[in-house]
């Protein structure tokens, strides 16, 4: 269980990681680009040539996160605790959900337009690493 547990973790985050690619790039080829990627990036830059550096960045941070979530599965031994939800430890995943809202205030703050992809950026990190996870990692 706990190779398969650490290789889910890898696997979610590399589902998250593409999931992060289209969103920043979604943000990035916007025709009025958003404030703070102006901020950022050269407005002359092309919104579609920062897919690959955001892919590449996304990639390397959520397979990493992925790893350390796992361990840290592993490590407080949740798959011992009681389920909930359809996922095999129940106080896992309200500490994933709890992880995969605290942002959504703050990135509500920096745009609130984009309400719809902040929430589905944390519905997705719930599901992902709350119920996706735990279940590849028993098998």
């Amino acid at each position: 269980m706990t190779v398969n547990t650490i290789l889910a973790g890898w696997a979610m985050g590399y589902a998250m990681a593409i999931i992060s690619t289209f969103a920043l790039t979604y943000i990035a080829v916007q025709p009025g680009a958003q404030r703070f990627v102006q901020r950022i990036i050269d407005p002359e830059v092309p919104g579609a040539l920062l897919a690959v550096p955001i892919s590449i960045g996304t990639g390397i941070l959520w397979t990493m996160g992925g790893l350390v979530l796992a361990s840290l599965y592993l490590l407080g031994d949740f798959s011992e605790m009681r389920p909930a939800l359809g996922a095999p430890s129940g106080p896992w995943l309200l500490l994933v959900a709890a992880l995969g809202w605290l942002p959504v205030p703050v990135l509500w703050l920096i745009s609130r337009r984009l309400w719809w992809l902040w929430l589905g950026m944390s519905g997705s990190f719930i599901v992902l690493f709350g119920w996706a996870m735990p279940l590849l990692g028993e098998r």
